[in-house]
């Protein structure tokens, strides 16, 4: 039957969001962060919007 088959995929954002201490270089680098950001993927945007990682993306903005 169709039901007994796993077909949800799970992005590699979210795998990378499941670990303890992910670096936002590392986030940043993936293909599919910016659909991320357009989906509803609370996880994400909560860590986006944390201090730190807001002046570590106002760094790479200024830097690069």
């Amino acid at each position: 039957m169709f039901w007994k088959f796993d077909w949800h995929t799970t992005c590699h954002v979210d795998k990378l969001l499941d670990k303890e201490a992910v670096p936002l270089a590392e986030l940043m680098d993936e293909e599919d962060m910016s659909q991320e950001c357009k989906a509803p993927n609370h996880k994400l945007l909560d860590l986006l919007s944390q201090q730190q990682c807001m002046e570590e993306l106002g760094k790479l903005i200024s830097q690069e």
